[in-house]
């Protein structure tokens, strides 16, 4: 009877055993157990293990950023002073000349180059000393030695004349301020002395300057070539009307042969030429009245300027013959001019052979009667 006691109070406790087991497998709930039953919490499923994570690329590594120099502060910019432009060298050469108004192909062939121009050696004022009293009235003289290009300054209705003594002077050359020849030794038909000493007269037109070049043949005596500068302001008139003879200029014996000039003013003058000489006259503004009666072969220039002028001549009119030229450059008087280039008329036709290159004359007064210049052949 014991036992069967012992295994009936041992059955509920199996009983709860057998329930605490099902309940931890999940099953159902059992009968025989009551509220005393103690709960079993749930255990949380355990998650799968995750999975390592792919390993990442590392950024190459950046290079290091120079750092940055820390600015200087800008200084404020100095307004910039407007750049001088370059001044260019003032050229040597004018543009235009006094004496070839209408420049021909030849004239442009033999003018100087400015580059020459440039090397040109000034005669100074403090070289002209004065002279004692000659046959052409020159009032000062400068000399000077050693071949080259000289550059001399002219007053306008000055006299001047430009010469050389040694051998090779035929090498005299002359050229106007804007580089046109004016005179070119032994080809020069107008030449004043022989081969050997040659001269040039030159009556200055307006304030200005000439280029004379004198050389030698090959550079032997270069330094020994001499160039004489005579000048004379007394042939300079007034503006006031004036009768005036050339003749009274300079002294001595030979003033008849001497070269003459003379420069007019504004007013009508009277002018009366050497008859055995050169004469170079402008007789300026007003109505003028020129007597050149020749008496030799020279090659004399007459310009009238402005207004209504005569000249008065010692030859009847038929053996007069006018001719178009140019009254200076190159070959002036051997190549005939282009229709319309011509600036002068040279006359011809005195017994004595003289030769005028006329310039603004309007009325021609032969011995036998007057002719409007205009209306006389070769015009």
């Amino acid at each position: 009877m014991k036992r069967i006691t012992h295994e009936r109070w041992a059955s509920p406790a199996l009983m709860c055993l057998m329930a605490l087991a099902l309940s931890a497998c999940g099953g159902g709930g059992g009968g025989g157990g009551g509220d005393s039953s103690v709960p079993v919490t749930p255990t949380t499923p355990t998650p799968p293990p995750t999975p390592p994570a792919t390993p990442t690329t590392p950024p190459p590594p950046t290079t290091p950023t120079t750092p940055t120099t820390p600015t200087t502060p800008t200084t404020p910019t100095t307004p910039t002073t407007p750049t001088t432009p370059t001044t260019l060298t003032t050229p040597a050469l004018a543009v235009h000349s006094p004496y070839i108004p209408k420049p021909t192909a030849y004239d442009s062939e033999w003018r100087l180059a400015e580059s020459a121009a440039q090397t040109a050696m000034g005669v100074a004022a403090s070289r002209f000393q004065p002279v004692p009293a000659n046959a052409h009235g020159w009032e000062q003289r400068a000399d000077v030695l050693g071949a080259g290009i000289y550059r001399v300054e002219l007053r306008k209705g000055h006299f001047y004349r430009f010469s050389s003594s040694n051998d090779w002077s035929f090498n005299l050359t002359v050229y106007d301020e804007a580089g046109y020849q004016l005179y070119a030794g032994v080809n020069e038909p107008d030449r004043i002395g022989s081969l050997g000493h040659l001269a040039f007269p030159l009556l200055a037109l307006r304030d200005g300057a000439v280029f004379v070049k004198v050389e030698t043949s090959g550079n032997t005596g270069a330094a020994l070539v001499d160039l004489r500068v005579e000048h004379s302001a007394a042939t300079l008139g007034t503006d006031a009307p004036t009768s005036i003879q050339l003749a009274a200029f300079g002294s001595g014996s030979d003033v008849p042969k001497a070269e003459a000039a003379f420069y007019g003013g504004e007013g009508g003058n009277r002018i009366v030429g050497k008859p055995q000489a050169v004469n170079l006259i402008y007789a300026g503004n007003g109505d003028d009245v020129i007597e050149l009666k020749t008496a030799s072969d020279k090659l004399s220039l007459v310009d009238g300027g402005l207004a209504r002028d005569t000249l008065v001549l010692g030859f009847p009119s038929q053996q007069a013959k006018l001719t178009r030229v140019n009254a200076f450059g190159p070959f002036r008087f051997v190549v005939t001019p282009m229709p319309g280039q011509h600036d002068a008329h040279l006359l011809s036709g005195s017994p004595d052979g003289a030769r005028l290159v006329l310039r603004s004359i309007e009325r021609i007064q032969f011995s036998d009667k007057s002719v409007e210049m205009r209306d006389m052949p070769g015009y």
